[in-house]
């Protein structure tokens, strides 16, 4: 399988946690690179709860490229954890944040720990992320949205 390497500027914040499957493809032919949850603390998510996870970061891809957020399986079929708001605009420049729901009916809350892996991140196919590490001063701030998120554009 032949993939489109696009590098995609990244700056990871104070909070970032740094973990070995942080911001990586797990296997050569996986779909979706996997991204941490950047906590001070551990976070328990009760059922029906929803939470948007910092990961400390910050990404810059190249237009029109954008990310889709996808759940992890484990954690939906283990633990009834699912992501929620799943596009990240390719002019989006804020943190990115990890909207997770608890929808185990079990009652007990879902404990999440500073660098757990939270998501997957795609970019569509065939485009694979190469990371570039860059400082907050070198990054590309070009986006039209700047960092707003979460309904910034309107209702």
């Amino acid at each position: 399988m032949d993939y489109v390497l696009t590098e995609v500027q990244v700056v990871k914040l104070p909070h970032y946690v740094e973990t070995p499957a942080n911001l990586t493809y797990a296997t050569p032919l996986a779909a979706c690179f996997d991204i941490c949850a950047a906590l001070d603390e551990p976070l328990a998510l009760r059922p029906g709860d929803r939470f948007a996870v910092p990961t400390g970061v910050r990404f810059a891809p190249q237009a029109p490229l954008w990310f889709r957020i996808n759940s992890r399986s484990g954690l939906a079929v283990k633990n009834g954890i699912i992501t929620l708001a799943g596009i990240i605009d390719s002019d989006y420049r804020g943190e990115i944040k990890i909207v997770l729901l608890n929808t185990n009916p079990s009652g007990e809350p879902y404990v999440i720990r500073p660098g757990d892996k939270i998501a997957q991140v795609e970019l569509p196919f065939p485009y694979r992320a190469v990371f570039k590490e860059v400082s907050a001063d070198a990054f590309d701030e070009s986006g039209l949205r700047g960092s707003g998120g979460f309904g910034s554009t309107g209702r």
